[in-house]
């Protein structure tokens, strides 16, 4: 596997996830190198909404049958912005991934 991974999101979005950002989503109860695939299948295909607290990052999550722990999503944040040095240039990001029921 070559870092950091991107994809393209359902909206046209270019989003990558770094090493770093996946060690840290492998942290959480349940998550380990099989939920890599899903997670960017997550992010290619699923709906995202806002984050709550947050106005720079969104929340995309799907569903898949056989999680671990009895989850049922896959849900990843990405923190969406502009390249500090190409303000025309996006530069989204994942900040972390997990399971949910």
């Amino acid at each position: 596997m070559t870092w950091p991974i991107y994809v393209t999101d359902r909206y046209g979005h270019t989003i990558y996830m770094t090493e770093e950002r996946w060690r840290h989503a492998k942290l959480h109860p349940g998550m380990d190198d099989s939920i890599l695939p899903k997670a960017l299948s997550t992010l290619r295909t699923s709906k995202r909404r806002l984050d709550r607290l947050y106005s720079q990052v969104f929340i995309y999550q799907k569903g898949f049958p056989n999680l671990p722990l009895g989850n049922r999503q896959v849900v990843v944040a990405v923190k969406f912005e502009f390249d500090p040095l190409d303000g025309d240039k996006e530069n989204n990001f994942v900040l972390t991934a997990y399971l949910r029921h």
